[in-house]
């Protein structure tokens, strides 16, 4: 069975996925004809630019029935290069693609589609973080309605943190890699390091894999906006801003992935409807600072997974179906923070099996006025926290606005002076706290509950 197939399929068991049967061929095929770019008479210099020569080599590939363009050991700078539909990018060990310094050899992806949906922020002027900012939008890759498509070798992507004056924050450069409006894609073990914006920015991105992948610096990791059916498995996120972001997931999983961040590790910032983070790591500070923060080198890792539809502009939609379990957390301000926006309320929230410690600030869930959740369950969960808390906040968990709060075998730790009151909640119309406890050296009240119903308690 083909690697993609069964890959996704594992990950979701509950879906059929039939349009994936056209990428075994696709992909089988791919592997007989290879183009090499070298051998086209690219040069791995690190200082001729090769675009036309690699552009080529992908068309060429592209009009004769696809195949593997193979990148070889060297350093081969390049502007923006255009990928196809079958056609694979073979970087192979010891070779980088490298961004050229000069910005202004660098193209705009132009949406072919409608995107204002994923314009959260005005679309007026530049650096507006939208799909129809050309400033915002110059890549390095390129690849609309790439269907059939992997990339994938031990090789080396740079974005070389090429700057652009008239780029957001008077600094961001071209994102690494762009797809949109694609099926059936593949990035395997590739490094993506010193992107200029985001390392990898998707819109409308359907059965996609993302496996091995290292991304080290730059500001995103992996930014999707749109994606229906997307893995990513083993990745390695050593990033200066959100390691994973995006929104509008629908059956969007992340497996067995290590996560750095010097901003938050996951950050949704739009609907999702079946998202499910398992057997992952998310460890603070970031070994990369935030590149915005300047002379500050700012490193500390803000939220572990940060789930705030809205926080980036008004947008409509719900929460439905998080699953985050089987994590291991160490090192930020706050494990988990949940935040809804105007238009937005969750249900089915489950987190389980999560050990953090060195955890600076609370558990945060809350809502805009008229919005809310139905139900979040905490189970087997502990928490360790250990610097001060400013005594405005509750040290372990602050809730609102739900309507049923459970939390079965979760364990709050708390060392140094700190607030007295451990657990708040507000608006919570039916609550249980089984076999919860809270420890701290000093006198603690467990739970200050207002405006809500009676809490259950067992052991």
């Amino acid at each position: 069975m083909n690697y993609i197939s069964r890959t996704i399929k594992n990950a979701f068991p509950g879906i059929v996925l039939t349009s994936l049967l056209f990428i075994i061929p696709a992909l089988t095929f791919a592997q007989n004809k290879t183009y090499n770019i070298a051998q086209l008479g690219a040069k791995g210099d690190d200082k001729t630019l090769n675009t036309d020569i690699i552009n080529k080599a992908i068309t060429q590939c592209f009009n004769e029935g696809g195949g593997t363009v193979v990148v070889p050991q060297g350093v081969f700078v390049t502007s923006t290069i255009y990928l196809k539909s079958n056609v694979n990018i073979n970087l192979q060990k010891g070779a980088v693609l490298k961004g050229t310094s000069n910005i202004n050899l660098y193209k705009s992806y132009i949406p072919v589609k409608d995107l204002s949906k994923y314009s959260t922020i005005s679309t007026e002027g530049n650096n507006s973080n939208s799909a129809y900012d050309t400033v915002w939008m110059k890549a390095l890759i390129i690849a609309e309605g790439a269907n059939n498509m992997k990339i994938y070798g031990e090789g080396t992507i740079s974005g070389e943190h090429v700057f652009n004056p008239k780029g957001e924050e008077n600094m961001r450069g071209p994102h690494t890699i762009v797809i949109a409006n694609s099926s059936n894609i593949s990035l395997e073990n590739i490094t993506i390091e010193k992107a200029a914006n985001y390392a990898i920015l998707a819109y409308n991105i359907e059965n996609a894999v993302f496996k091995g992948v290292h991304i080290q610096q730059g500001w995103d990791g992996i930014h999707i906006r749109g994606g229906k059916n997307v893995l990513l498995k083993k990745c390695e996120l050593q990033t200066g801003d959100d390691a994973i972001a995006g929104g509008f997931w629908e059956n969007f999983k992340v497996d067995d992935c290590v996560i750095n961040s010097a901003c938050n590790g996951i950050r949704v910032i739009m609907p999702v409807n079946g998202f499910y983070v398992t057997n992952s790591k998310f460890v603070g500070p970031g070994k990369y600072p935030h590149r915005t923060s300047g002379a500050q080198n700012r490193t500390n890792m803000l939220a572990g997974i940060y789930i705030q539809p809205g926080g980036w502009g008004k947008v409509k939609g719900d929460v439905e179906g998080v699953r985050i379990s089987n994590l291991k957390m160490h090192n930020m301000n706050n494990p988990f923070i949940f935040e809804l926006h105007d238009g937005n309320n969750a249900n089915d929230i489950t987190v389980e099996n999560v050990t953090a410690d060195s955890i600076k600030n609370p558990i945060a869930i809350h809502s805009d006025k008229g919005y809310g959740y139905k139900s979040i369950l905490f189970k087997n969960v502990k928490v360790s926290y250990t610097t001060n808390a400013t005594t405005q906040a509750p040290w372990a968990l602050g809730a609102a606005n739900v309507e049923n709060l459970r939390l079965q075998n979760v364990k709050f730790f708390a060392t140094g002076q700190k607030p007295q009151i451990a657990i708040k909640l507000d608006n919570i119309t039916a609550s249980s706290f089984i076999k919860t406890n809270v420890y701290s050296k000093d006198n603690t009240t467990e739970v200050e509950a207002a405006n809500s119903g009676k809490i259950e308690t067992g052991k």
